[in-house]
């Protein structure tokens, strides 16, 4: 057996790798069939009359032969897989990512698993950039570096000989009001009328030696370092970060190095805004401008950068940075390295000794002792990554804690397409890299199936296949493709003297290109429709009806809904049949009456003649007090009373005016209330036969009210309730002056009177000097 063959089984194997026979299928080619999902297969067979898209396993039971079916492969390549190792004399560039390239052929869904190690190699190259605050406060941090120099070299050669040390100072702009710009203060700003210091002219950055790994160079430089000073206790730091990390080519950073810049200062810095104080507001462009004495050539043109922007470059650059501060300045600088990745805040120490070299080895320590491993996202592939060693404290996430330089971890990395993009676009490449080394990655070039070969425009086929319709079509891909005139599943209809394939299956006046309505099939110009579908087009949805009683059109005893409308059965009737058209449930027994000869039987139910409510007509709403209530009768009264201008309403009974109703017999007197305050007095009278309104000829007015008393006394109470308030406050007055006066009086008796010196004061003296006596001569 070739390797050809064996990679293609296992391609094969791999592919029906988790594919459940539950799985579901759709499709009506082959090529949307293993589209859908990777776990369905299609059939290619002649005289499969059963859906051809199935997963494999189900086609085969169903009776289509396994070289009929077509079931794309998956599987993964490894096209690079050198082993992870450390830098030596043949691979000068250590190893830490297996392996580097992978292929996947890959379908909808499909899982693809695979294993990624990762080792922390020895002698990975370090790059070490030191960046001091440059004040005359920062001078004994200076020299206290120069001396350690050596100590730091040999302390991170322990862990990797492969190393470069940088160095570079800061200050602050030279310009008022962050430096003294007086021409004394600018070749000597520490001069000062008490002391004679020497201090540098004043600078913002200076890249004092670019990265080497000679540590007596780098410990000379250090110490030739002379500081300077500045006005403001702010710094200009985040000016000299940004220059430090993004001038990778002025500086020296390595590529595939990791990258440490330690950053050393006793003060808080200046952020984005500050530079307004000296009329500089262009905004900092995150770029590098060094000249070619290694200064920031810009800092008196752009403003200091934003947290944000230092956020950006840091991270892009991926360099790790040490704060190491003072005790007053560590809260600031903590808040500073929330927002900036890979950041720590150590104590710097004010004692003799530094506690630089200890800060580095611990934070070189730390980076080396966890990694995350990340990838880059593409639309339509889902990627999760996993540690699965059992040196990780916590596993099952992308980062691995607990590492060591020299052992190896390893991760899976599942691979998912969760979409077919189109047909220029199925070819996707993936990078998946530790978090700050994107130099040692793993790159995917992922191959998405969403075609079958059978399918393509250049597959022949069996032409003049006598499977479609004698003759009539290709046979291609388990389909006939009618020639032309033909169509039809298997081409057996004629479009000879006929418009299109989908004419007569198209409804008229329909826009769309849905051929019957979208809920059937056209077959040889006629709809088959769907179930619950029916008419000429499929137009008509048979469960679309109204219901009553919880069933369609009232259930099969009283109809049946055609093309969206009941059709009712004899004794029903209504849009849902919900209407029964006998009497019987509107006679009352023992009468027989219908509606009580008050109403008519309107779907089962009394509609009740003006005047009378009940099931059955029965109660007489003219015969008793609710007639008061009536809008009708109110308005025709009122209407007729008023003589208004305005027609009354149409429907009002006969109306009879009458001078007084208190001595007429009947129902109750009804009065309705006008705007003059007022009130119009009806009573309504009903016989068997008709209802009359008797509507007093007068109104009936209240007396008038008597506005003076009222005013009067209101009036009058106001008065006495002020004068009562007054009354109150001159008594409580008197009281609380007699209780004041009385404890004045006694303090007066129990005053002692003392004289005393004040320890503070201190008599005049006068001096009296001769000017023209000499005291070294004689006094004759």
């Amino acid at each position: 057996m070739g390797v050809a063959t064996l990679v293609a089984a296992l391609f094969i194997l791999l592919g029906l790798q988790g594919v459940s026979s539950q799985t579901v299928c759709s499709g009506n080619t082959c090529s949307e069939c293993i589209a859908f999902d990777y776990g369905c297969a299609w059939c290619t067979q002649k005289n499969f009359t059963k859906p051809r898209c199935r997963p494999s396993s189900s086609l085969e039971t169903a009776g289509c032969q396994p070289n009929e079916i077509i079931n794309p492969n998956t599987g993964t390549v490894n096209t690079q897989n050198d082993p992870v190792g450390d830098t030596s004399g043949s691979n000068p560039n250590a190893i830490q990512i297996q392996p580097q390239k992978v292929k996947i052929r890959s379908r909808m869904r499909a899982n693809n698993i695979i294993t990624m190690t990762f080792r922390a190699a020895n002698n990975f190259p370090v790059d070490l950039y030191f960046l001091f605050d440059n004040s005359i406060s920062m001078d004994k941090q200076i020299k206290n570096l120069a001396s350690l120099s050596l100590l730091i070299g040999g302390s991170i050669g322990n862990i990797s000989r492969n190393y470069l040390m940088g160095y570079g100072v800061f200050q602050d702009k030279v310009i008022l009001p962050f430096t003294d710009t007086t021409p004394v203060k600018l070749l000597n700003p520490c001069a000062h009328a008490t002391r004679n210091t020497s201090c540098a002219p004043p600078f913002e950055y200076k890249n004092l030696l670019k990265m080497t790994k000679d540590t007596k160079v780098f410990q000379e430089t250090v110490i030739k370092t002379a500081v300077t000073g500045n006005l403001d206790h702010p710094e200009g730091s985040a000016d000299a970060i940004m220059q430090a990390v993004t001038c990778q080519k002025e500086i020296g950073w390595r590529n595939n190095s990791r990258k440490l810049l330690i950053f050393a200062s006793n003060d808080r810095f200046h952020l984005a805004g500050d530079g307004r104080l000296a009329g500089i507001v262009i905004p900092n462009d995150g770029a590098c401008h060094l000249d070619q004495d290694g200064k920031y050539a810009k800092e008196l043109e752009q403003d200091y950068p934003s947290v944000s922007q230092l956020t950006d470059t840091v991270g892009k650059h991926e360099v790790h940075i040490i704060f190491a501060v003072t005790k007053e300045q560590e809260d600031l600088f903590k808040e500073l390295a929330k927002r900036i990745p890979q950041s720590v805040v150590k104590l710097l120490d004010d004692g003799e000794k530094s506690n630089i070299k200890d800060i580095i080895e611990r934070k070189y320590k730390e980076m080396i002792s966890e990694v995350k491993i990340i990838h880059e996202k593409v639309k339509g592939v889902d990627i999760e990554i996993r540690a699965r060693s059992q040196i990780c404290e916590i596993q099952g996430t992308n980062v691995c804690k607990g590492l060591e330089i020299g052992s190896s971890i390893n991760f899976d990395v599942e691979i998912t397409v969760t979409e077919c993009p189109p047909p220029g676009e199925r070819k996707k490449k993936v990078v998946i890299y530790p978090e700050f080394m994107k130099n040692d990655k793993m790159e995917l070039e992922i191959d998405i199936i969403c075609d079958c070969q059978c399918d393509d425009t250049s597959a022949v086929g069996e032409l003049n296949s006598e499977f479609c319709s004698d003759g009539n079509g290709t046979f291609k891909c388990g389909l006939c493709e009618c020639y032309e005139n033909r169509f039809g599943e298997f081409c057996e209809c004629d479009l000879k003297g006929r418009d299109s394939a989908t004419s007569l299956c198209s409804r008229p006046g329909d826009n769309t290109t849905k051929e019957c309505s979208g809920f059937g099939k056209c077959e040889c110009n006629i709809c088959k429709c769907d179930p619950d579908y029916s008419g000429q087009f499929c137009q008509c949805y048979d469960k679309g009806c109204g219901s009553s009683n919880r069933e369609v059109c009232g259930g099969g005893n009283r109809g049946q809904c055609v093309c969206g409308e009941c059709k009712c059965k004899d004794g029903y009737s209504g849009s849902t049949c919900e209407c029964s058209t006998s009497n019987s449930s509107c006679l009352q027994i023992p009468d027989g009456d219908v509606c009580s000869k008050k109403g008519v039987c309107e779907c089962g139910l009394c509609v009740c003649d003006k005047g009378y409510t009940g099931s059955f007509c029965e109660n007489c709403f003219l015969c008793g007090e609710g007639v008061c209530d009536s809008p009708t009768y109110r308005k025709c009264a009122d209407c007729t009373i008023n003589n208004q201008d305005v027609q009354c309403p149409t429907d009002c009974p006969e109306i009879q005016i009458v001078e007084s109703l208190k001595d007429l017999d009947g129902n109750g007197i009804c009065s309705i209330k006008q705007s003059d305050g007022c009130f119009i007095s009806f009573r309504v009278v009903s016989s068997e036969s008709n209802v009359t309104i008797l509507l007093q000829k007068t109104k009936t007015c209240p007396e008038p009210v008597d506005i003076l008393p009222i005013a009067a006394g209101v009036v009058g109470g106001v008065v006495a309730i002020g004068l009562l308030i007054l009354l109150l406050w001159k008594i409580l007055t008197s009281i609380f002056d007699k209780i004041e006066y009385s404890k004045f009086e006694e303090d007066l008796k129990q005053c002692k009177w003392a004289q005393q010196d004040n320890p503070f004061y201190k008599g005049a003296t006068t001096t009296y000097k001769n000017p023209m006596l000499d005291t070294n001569q004689p006094m004759d």
